[in-house]
């Protein structure tokens, strides 16, 4: 239980309060009209802060430390029966992980530290079960390239950001350069 004294669960009850009250100010404008992943500890899940979001615009990570609390992964559950998504950080195949599958939709991998053979049976598992597959840490080619190969729902990581980037500063210098000849065909000769 929460004594008020300065022990290591003042702090993260602190931290707790402190990011509620935040989004309880704030989620009118932020995160509106878009799919976002927020990654809940198990004294926000008890907070009830994925409340303050819209189901359809949120989906509630989670990580081991909540998978391990029994009274956390309660509210997670009782959260996707109310229509929540929920990913899970990390997964493992562990029981711990495999007794949660049925219900997460999202599954979180890391393709730094996961050797390719695990990340293909697991990729190949969640399908079967119709679950989506993040490869997360994404942040050289190479790891971009196993993503891709392996057919991961989407990408997560600092290659992938940088990627995304350069393409949206091409396609916007292409029509940049488009308007221009396109503006340069259809001036009137003087």
């Amino acid at each position: 239980a929460f004594s008020g004294g300065d022990g290591p669960g003042a702090s993260d009850f602190a931290a707790a309060d402190t990011i509620y009250n935040f989004l309880t100010l704030n989620t009118d404008k932020l995160l509106r009209g878009s799919l976002n992943f927020m990654t809940f500890t198990t004294t926000l899940l008890m907070k009830k802060t994925p409340r303050l979001f819209d189901k359809s615009e949120l989906v509630i990570q989670i990580d081991d430390s909540v998978i391990i609390h029994p009274l956390a992964m309660r509210m997670v559950q009782q959260y996707a029966k109310e229509g929540y998504q929920i990913a899970v950080n990390e997964f493992q195949f562990a029981p711990r992980y495999l007794g949660i599958l049925d219900g997460i939709d999202y599954i979180k991998l890391n393709f730094q530290s996961t050797p390719e053979l695990t990340l293909k049976n697991i990729i190949e598992i969640a399908r079967s079960m119709k679950k989506k597959c993040i490869a997360v840490g994404i942040d050289r080619e190479e790891l971009y390239q196993k993503a891709l190969k392996l057919k991961v729902d989407a990408l997560e990581g600092t290659y992938v950001a940088g990627e995304e980037t350069t393409r949206k500063t091409s396609e916007k210098k292409t029509k940049e350069t488009e308007a221009a000849k396109t503006a340069e065909t259809e001036a009137p000769a003087t």
